[in-house]
């Protein structure tokens, strides 16, 4: 019965690898390539298995490219809150913008689904809708509720609805981000960018006077337990996925 037993956890941990080996290939690949010029069959051979055994844990070119993707934004993720543990300041609009930026234009598979092709962010997008509608939800809930707890501690303004906000905020980091080639050929580096981008967040988000140190204390670990929750969320989807 252990003997059994610790068979099926050596599978278990082959399969996980395995996984994690064909991810890896399809990152690179997407990274060099882009999304539609990526095979199912090159991502096999770089990752030194069969065709089949890819479709074994991916049953489509879409569910392997999302699981990519959703891998590389629980990266950032965690990046994020990391960052506001070290400084609770890290939790203002105008500073997760900038993070955010820069996280995607370091990341290769962020770089080249977020910034580099918005027709591949739409696919993905839609994929993500079908398969993974309550993470989405959570994910959702959880933004709403770091902007409420900005909004009530007096360092978010409270001139438009609380999801306005919200929504007009994702549309402007997102607007940002897919128009990353454009400005990169007008001269502008990634960290200009993001200066922009965090310069643009704080004058139309937050209020003018610089933000009370002990609100932002107070708030700050409040947000960086709801975003664990969404990356705890994140990880449980991508393992799932993984061995599906």
């Amino acid at each position: 019965m252990a003997g059994r037993t610790r068979e099926a956890d050596t599978s278990d941990a082959e399969k996980d690898l395995r996984a994690e080996r064909i991810l890896d290939a399809a990152a690179d690949l997407l990274a060099a390539q882009g999304y539609r010029r990526v095979s199912i069959s090159e991502v096999a051979h770089r990752a030194h298995v069969g065709k089949g055994t890819v479709y074994l844990h991916f049953p489509t070119k879409e569910a392997l490219f999302l699981t990519v993707m959703l891998r590389a934004q629980a990266a950032l993720a965690e990046r994020l809150i990391t960052e506001i543990h070290d400084d609770p300041t890290a939790v203002l609009p105008h500073r997760s913008a900038r993070s955010t930026y820069l996280g995607a234009d370091a990341d290769p598979v962020l770089h080249a689904v977020l910034i580099g092709n918005s027709e591949t962010l739409g696919i993905l997008t839609r994929e993500a809708r079908r398969v993974l509608g309550d993470l989405i939800e959570r994910r959702r809930e959880a933004q709403r509720g770091h902007f409420a707890l900005l909004r009530d501690n007096g360092l978010l303004r409270t001139d438009s609805p609380l999801d306005e906000q919200r929504r007009s905020y994702a549309i402007v980091v997102t607007g940002f981000l897919t128009s990353g080639p454009l400005l990169s050929a007008e001269g502008s580096d990634a960290e200009t960018l993001a200066g922009m981008l965090a310069t643009t967040v704080r004058n139309a988000f937050e209020p003018a006077p610089d933000p009370d140190p002990a609100a932002v204390r107070a708030v700050a670990p409040h947000v960086a337990e709801a975003f664990t929750g969404v990356l705890g969320r994140m990880r449980e989807e991508i393992a799932r996925l993984k061995l599906t």
